[in-house]
């Protein structure tokens, strides 16, 4: 039996303080290096074995890597945790999708390590950050030693546990554009208990224009190899009036969008139905702050 207290395998432990210091020894060690912040993720793959690196590199005291700024828009750094995004008023009040998943988190102690960065890079279907920050259209920042791209999060993901990041990449910045207009966006997620992953999770944002649905974005997790965005129940909310039936009809479509599996924490079938009453309730949310009458 593997014993999930202790680390029982070796390796040499880096702490570098700046990020040329950081890309440097991720070019020079490459495959054989993890990198660590809140380490909510990775020292429990390490303690059960799954995961052995012969180098970790610690960027938690890297300062360049800890922001959060509104300019244009939101930056926010990778090492920033959950529990910050939880506490800003600015990002409850503009990025209400976001803040919620911050605080749906499973406890005060994650919520202070977990970074958003660590939860991206990780890239578990079930992530509670990523389905709303794909929702507001979030780009991410990676830098090599020779150089940077620049892509949407929607296209970060791989599949469980893979993203496009190369070795020698590391991910420095999640940026989140300016919303315009009257708009409104709501985070939900389904759980076994309080601390425990999503079984379904969604996350929703509707931008309004004279009671009618001007853009629409909804993005479902732990029912894909990645986080899905569902673009046949976006289409045909645009343009619209949302009422009973027409959100009824996009919470069916997104149902049948999905791909979920059958796992030891639900069933796909509970999954596909889980996600219509999801998708219902975070619309009507998301409609509502937006300044819109009640749908239901």
């Amino acid at each position: 039996m593997v014993n999930t207290h202790i680390l029982t395998a070796e390796f040499d432990y880096l702490e570098p303080e700046t990020v040329p210091e950081a890309l440097h020894l991720l070019g020079k060690y490459a495959r054989r290096a993890k990198v660590i912040a809140g380490g909510t993720d990775l020292l429990v793959q390490m303690k059960r074995g799954n995961a052995k690196p012969a180098y970790l590199i610690n960027i938690s005291k890297i300062p360049e890597l800890r922001t959060l700024a509104f300019e244009r828009g939101l930056s926010i750094g990778p090492l920033i945790p959950f529990r910050e995004v939880e506490k800003s008023p600015a990002i409850r009040e503009i990025y209400t999708a976001l803040f919620e998943a911050a605080q749906s988190v499973s406890s005060v102690q994650i919520k202070n390590m977990g970074t958003l960065g660590g939860n991206l890079c990780h890239a578990s279907p079930a992530a509670d950050s990523a389905p709303p920050l794909i929702a507001f259209d979030a780009q991410v920042k990676v830098l090599t030693e020779k150089g940077e791209r620049t892509l949407p999060l929607e296209e970060f993901f791989v599949g469980p546990g893979e993203t496009v990041l190369l070795p020698e990449e590391m991910l420095v910045s999640i940026e989140v554009p300016e919303l315009s207009g009257p708009t409104g966006s709501a985070f939900l997620k389904m759980t076994r208990v309080a601390a425990d992953l999503a079984k379904v999770n969604t996350a929703v944002i509707i931008a309004r224009k004279d009671g009618i649905c001007r853009d629409c974005r909804i993005v479902l997790g732990a029912v894909f190899k990645t986080p899905l965005r569902v673009k046949k129940a976006e289409a045909i909310l645009r343009g619209k009036k949302p009422g009973k039936d027409l959100v009824e009809e996009a919470s069916q479509l997104a149902s049948e969008e999905i791909q979920p599996i059958t796992d030891n924490r639900s069933t796909a079938w509970y999954r596909k139905e889980v996600s219509k009453v999801l998708v219902r309730k975070a619309l009507g949310l998301a409609w509502r702050r937006a300044g819109g009458m009640d749908i239901f």
